[in-house]
């Protein structure tokens, strides 16, 4: 430590509601020194931190700068109490103590000034050097509470010399305070053996990921769902976010609902718990059963007057969309099972409609050629892209919801602005109507397929056909991407299910009915796959029909 004149350091100041540095005094009273001293002093000696040994050395300084300022400020009682609570921590150091014990004869702003060493301490400013993260860390302890005492020192005649944090790949600390070597790290002969062997453990789980990234895929979890005796034919399925519950759309214009847990459906107040983070896996967790007799094990939402077309989930599982050929839009309160909001517009059948990932808008593509725009607080649409030469088959959202791609009867398929509500992409090579699109959860592509029986990636970037995946006999119906963006899973009319690696490099040799890319089929024992859905987990989710005169 040297005191050395210097330029004035910015503290801030955490009695005001600005978080903003300030070279200003905080404004505090005499008798708030000795209580923030003292909080400072517990916090430092309390933790075990390598950061509170370093701040530390802070205290002899402040101890100081108090005491002289209850000289100047305050009745003699205030300062001997300041004095003899916290004089004996100093003792220790040798050239600490004089300056401590010339302080308990100080009595008057006259005796500081005739004393050289005390006024050497009001002439300059006493300079600390921290290094970075523990200059951060102090500023947060300043930031906790109300620390006006500290910061009027600090700002007025303390210079801290912050000391810019050397990294590598590991950030490695001297275990006393000091590091040896101008770099500030340890030589690897110097680090204690466990630091050593956490540092090999994660090598090798790094290199045990990369080659499992690498390699080749490894098939994933199917579950297989299937509806027996479907009296009316069914147009659309889906199963929630959450795993929870399983929706059909039919031709006799129902919506019917069932519980894919033990637990029975039943309407309830809907209550949020904002103190709930969900993570991937909350599905896999049951939940109480209370009265669960009073539940059913299937809902019916009626309310459409023509068959229902499509259905969506929205992202927390607490409403379902659905459009249908009554030219209506419904959203459902799945916590009542009641249609709460109808959305119109359209002058013509709806085919398909899509919910934005973070439930910002939805969409419905129509018989008209167009697709319009929702938002869920409005019953009328904000915007409407116009530009296919049929009818739109299919909608999705991009991931970051700022665009929205349509595929359409007249073998298209387009991406639109959300914002802009311009055309940005077009991508023509398909042979036939495009019935379904997905974008991959990395947002590099989008896939899209149809009656031509081909599984077209389009590179977003580039706006070029990245691949094209051949394999089905029939037409695809539905399509879905793995949680990592690597496989890609279909679902065709000629009751099959194809798994592709998009990857490169583990392509197998292609044949004269499938490409490369194939790395699995599945086919099932009814008489329609219906639909693909990855879920969280890398679960693959399948449904199918059957006509088999069973129960299910």
């Amino acid at each position: 430590m040297k005191r050395v004149r210097t330029e004035q350091i910015q503290m801030p100041c955490p009695a005001t509601s600005n978080a903003s540095m300030s070279a200003a005094p905080c404004q505090a009273e005499p008798q708030q020194y000795e209580v923030q001293f003292g909080w400072l002093r517990n916090f430092l000696t309390d933790s075990d931190s390598q950061h509170s040994h370093e701040v530390m050395p802070l205290l002899y300084p402040l101890f100081v700068y108090f005491h002289l300022n209850l000289i100047q400020n305050s009745p003699k009682s205030t300062v001997e109490s300041f004095y003899s609570h916290f004089h004996g921590m100093f003792l220790q150091n040798t050239s600490q103590k004089d300056v401590i014990e010339q302080l308990q004869t100080t009595q008057t702003i006259q005796d500081i000034l005739s004393n050289f060493r005390l006024r050497a301490f009001l002439d300059n400013k006493y300079v600390v050097r921290l290094q970075e993260d523990s200059y951060n860390y102090l500023l947060r302890y300043l930031q906790s509470d109300n620390n006006a005492a500290l910061c009027r020192i600090l700002t007025w005649h303390i210079h801290l010399d912050v000391q810019p944090a050397k990294r590598t790949d590991y950030q490695l600390y001297a275990s006393g305070g000091s590091s040896r070597g101008e770099g500030g790290g340890l030589e690897p002969s110097d680090m204690p053996a466990p630091i050593l062997q956490n540092e090999a453990a994660l090598e090798l789980l790094q290199e045990s990921i990369k080659r499992v990234k690498d390699g080749p895929p490894s098939l994933t979890t199917i579950y297989f769902y299937a509806f027996y005796n479907t009296e009316q034919l069914l147009n659309t399925e889906e199963v929630s976010p959450d795993s929870k519950l399983l929706e059909a759309g039919f031709d006799n214009s129902c919506i019917k609902l069932w519980s894919l847990r033990s637990k029975k459906l039943k309407s309830e107040p809907h209550h949020v718990n904002v103190s709930r983070i969900h993570l991937a896996c909350d599905f896999l967790e049951e939940e109480d059963d209370e009265d669960d007799n009073a539940g059913t094990e299937m809902k019916v939402l009626r309310g459409h007057c023509g068959p229902v077309y499509s259905t969506r989930f929205l992202s927390d599982s607490s409403g379902l969309l659905s459009c249908s050929e009554d030219m209506s839009i419904r959203y459902w309160d799945l916590g009542s099972f009641t249609n709460t909001v109808l959305y119109q517009g359209h002058a013509y059948p709806m085919w398909d409609l899509d919910i934005s990932p973070q439930n910002l808008y939805f969409t419905s593509g129509s018989h008209d050629g167009m697709a319009w725009l929702w938002s869920f607080d409005r019953t009328y649409p904000l915007r409407i892209y116009a530009g296919h030469l049929a009818e739109v088959d299919c909608v999705k959202f991009h991931p970051n919801s700022n665009y929205l791609a349509m595929g359409s009867t007249d073998k298209t398929v387009w991406l639109w602005s959300t914002q802009q509500g311009n055309s940005v992409r077009l991508f023509t090579s398909h042979r036939g109507p495009v019935l379904f699109l997905a974008f991959s959860p990395n947002s590099n592509y989008l896939a899209s397929a149809g009656e031509d029986q081909r599984l077209k990636l389009w590179d977003l970037a580039s706006r070029t056909l990245y691949k094209e995946l051949w394999g089905h006999m029939d037409n695809i119906t539905s399509l879905t991407f793995s949680p990592d963006s690597s496989l890609v899973a279909s679902a065709s009319m000629d009751n099959s299910v194809l798994v592709w690696d998009i990857r490169s490099v583990h392509c197998s040799t292609p044949t004269d009915r499938s490409s490369s890319e194939l790395v699995g089929i599945y086919t099932g024992q009814m008489s329609n796959v219906l639909s693909v859905q990855f879920m969280a987990c890398n679960l693959l989710l399948v449904t199918e029909i059957t006509q088999e005169n069973e129960e299910h």
